[in-house]
């Protein structure tokens, strides 16, 4: 220890000849280098920790699109006239933890060549339906034409649900009251997922391999694709009041039923 001290001595002895300075004076400290602002290092673990925003062709899994066949989309067809297709499809799924629970509402809109050219979603918070709204799928399809209502007046739509058990008599009433009021042709099918050999992260357990070119092109073309950021007060008070009558008969009146 004492050689390295007399080394270290002699050096800044020679140092203070050189430039002037005390030798007596304590050799120069390193400086450590300044730790990183918290605001920084917060928001580059955030970006760390966020979850990529899936793709389209992942969305209209989810959706149920791809367990439709092509057939499906035909409304009706006439002897005289070329056949007529849906303008809109809606369906609707159940959202898990990882997602913030609640439903998940989509819309989809095609153009003249049965193409998709507009696809929505529309979360519904898990807390609308512990505030009184039913939770079943074709309860949903009410609340997705009265958030989209403006979009889907006069038109062809498609509603498509998981689940049909159980008494839906005033679940049907209650969307058969929403869909007149605003001139909409709807047909109600349930969706019945594609086999896959292969196990897949969707919901309907659908697999790509089973999407034929056809269905997968037709969204492949889409031209816009949005989410709804806000439910209005309105579209949920009425879609409660179609599915439970009793709890406002005079705001139904505005439904008539045909």
């Amino acid at each position: 220890m004492s050689l390295s001290y007399r080394d270290t001595r002699q050096e800044r002895e020679k140092r203070a000849e050189r430039g002037g300075a005390d030798p007596n004076s304590s050799p120069p400290q390193s400086v450590a280098s300044s730790p990183r602002p918290i605001s920084l290092l917060m928001s580059r673990s955030t970006m760390l920790s966020a979850k990529p925003r899936k793709s389209l062709i992942d969305l209209a899994e989810d959706s149920g699109f791809f367990d439709l066949n092509a057939s499906d989309l035909v409304f009706d067809i006439s002897t005289t006239s070329p056949a007529r297709y849906y303008d809109f499809v809606l369906s609707c799924r159940r959202c898990p933890a990882s997602e913030g629970n609640g439903k998940m509402l989509y819309l989809m809109k095609f153009d003249q060549s049965v193409n998709l050219e507009l696809f929505e979603s529309c979360h519904v918070p898990q807390e609308v339906f512990d505030d009184g709204m039913p939770q079943s799928d074709l309860g949903l399809m009410t609340l997705a034409v009265l958030i989209w209502k403006n979009i889907i007046a006069k038109s062809r739509v498609l509603c498509l649900v998981r689940n049909m058990e159980g008494d839906n008599s005033q679940a049907l009433e209650a969307l058969k009251r929403a869909t007149y009021k605003f001139s909409v042709s709807h047909h109600v099918q349930t969706l019945v997922p594609r086999r896959a050999s292969v196990s897949s992260g969707s919901s309907f357990g659908s697999n790509h391999s089973y999407l034929t070119d056809g269905m997968k092109m037709r969204v492949l073309l889409c031209q816009s694709k949005n989410e709804v950021e806000h439910i209005s007060a309105q579209s949920i008070r009425e879609a409660k009041a179609l599915l439970n009558p009793s709890s406002n008969p005079i705001l139904c009146v505005c439904f008539p039923l045909i």
